[in-house]
């Protein structure tokens, strides 16, 4: 085959069995597909994350450039990989027809839709729940309630949110509760919130009538692919601006806030009001016929950098094939170990 695609490439090169050459001495073209901030999450999760974080961000950059000639990312969330004119941002991902043929299906719909908020994903910290809580505490400063979530999914860190949306300190042994939420709820911190974990879910088995508002408030995601389910689904996707969204904010039914204050204005629209129904044009860009044209040309170079590319991976090759050729007529030459040693130290590949 002449093209490559590596989904993760820093991932699938953080260690490499030695003799095995890079991916782009066996492919004309290789492609890498970027979607996780692996330097956010060991920023905000490692021990050391100061430290640990630029040194992750570093290898990154170092394995992707020695193995892909484009990097695409999905979106401007992501640590640069490689120069400018290697990297492309673009969404690559699509969703199943699934969620498109029930955007359609409320698009004709007569039904009134109930205007339940939900959230559906796994159940960390770093999917934004700390920032759910303080839009809740500031939701009720300005309305005098707090709003009502149903929240599906499963995860690590489960028990410490359910604590911490129902007023239970339990052993709080991470301290996110008492660090996060109390700081910025004063007198809303001895109320029960008003929100109901339903466990995990596939986010089709929400289609219909039931759920019309999903609030996605992370600010660690590359790019969510429950937001354009939901958005796919005709419902109101509330999420903040942020690099992540980009992609999300050609849609109507996509609602994004700067701050607190702007998210209850937000939710108070998405109270009262239906999300506009979705054209057939703006459906296409979530489909993943779209998706994969958006990966052909994002991974498209210039015939000039194609014969530039083939020239180095050439040159990379006949190095490393003449070096092998040189280890084995030796190794094959020399009666003993000492005779091996000083053949590599006549010819440079051992210092003396």
């Amino acid at each position: 085959a002449d093209v490559c695609i590596l989904e993760e490439p820093e991932h699938l090169n953080w260690y490499r069995a030695p003799g095995c050459s890079s991916w782009i001495s066996k492919f004309r073209h290789c492609i890498g597909v970027a979607h996780t901030n692996y330097k956010a999450y060991a920023r905000n999760h490692a021990p050391t994350g100061f430290l640990a974080a630029p040194l992750l961000a570093g290898i990154n950059s170092l394995v992707v450039q020695a193995n892909c000639h484009r990097v695409v990312k999905l979106s401007g969330v992501l640590q640069e990989f490689a120069p400018i004119n290697r990297e492309y941002i673009e969404n690559v991902h699509g969703i199943r027809e699934t969620y498109l043929k029930e955007g359609r299906r409320r698009r004709t719909s007569t039904v009134i839709t109930e205007k339940r908020a939900y959230f559906i994903g796994k159940l960390l910290w770093a999917k934004g729940f700390n920032q759910l809580l303080e839009l809740e505490a500031c939701f009720r400063e300005r309305t005098g309630d707090f709003f009502e979530i149903d929240i599906f999914g499963s995860g690590p860190d489960e028990g410490e949110i359910q604590r911490a949306f129902f007023n239970d300190r339990g052993d709080d042994e991470s301290g996110v509760f008492q660090n996060s939420f109390n700081k910025w709820s004063g007198s809303s911190r001895r109320h029960r919130l008003p929100a109901n974990f339903l466990g995990p879910s596939d986010h089709s088995s929400l289609a219909g009538d039931a759920y019309s508002i999903f609030i996605n408030p992370s600010l660690t995601e590359v790019l969510c692919t429950t937001t354009a389910e939901a958005i796919a689904m005709n419902k109101w996707a509330i999420v903040p601006s942020h690099p992540s969204n980009a992609f999300f904010m050609q849609f109507p039914n996509c609602l994004s806030y700067r701050n607190r204050r702007e998210f209850v204005s937000i939710l108070e629209k998405a109270r009262y009001n239906d999300p506009p129904p979705l054209s057939e044009e703006l459906f296409r860009p979530l489909s993943w016929e779209a998706a994969t044209m958006r990966c052909v040309r994002a991974a498209a170079i210039s015939k000039r950098d194609a014969a530039r590319d083939d020239r180095i991976s050439r040159k990379t090759e006949e190095k490393t094939s003449s070096s092998k050729q040189v280890y084995r007529s030796i190794s094959s030459s020399s009666s003993s170990p000492s005779e091996a040693v000083a053949s590599y130290e006549g010819i440079g590949l051992v210092t003396p």
